[in-house]
């Protein structure tokens, strides 16, 4: 079973720019999958520094969790 830890993100307005925990991050892929009226995002970010991580919210990017 697979847990979500709740992550402090905010997406910029231009979806090209993501703030996490107050470090800027580069958003290098953003998919998303409808069904059924169920929107899951899934954003692929990267900060100055290299680090990848990916991110999915479930509420039209208002929230951000991970696995």
């Amino acid at each position: 079973m697979e847990t979500r830890k709740a992550v402090n993100a905010a997406l910029d307005t231009d979806e090209k720019f993501m703030t996490i925990d107050g470090v800027l991050f580069s958003v290098i892929a953003h998919r998303t999958f409808d069904d059924f009226g169920v929107t899951l995002e899934s954003f692929k970010v990267m900060n100055f520094a290299g680090d990848i991580r990916v991110l999915h919210s479930d509420d039209d990017a208002l929230t951000f969790w991970e696995n």
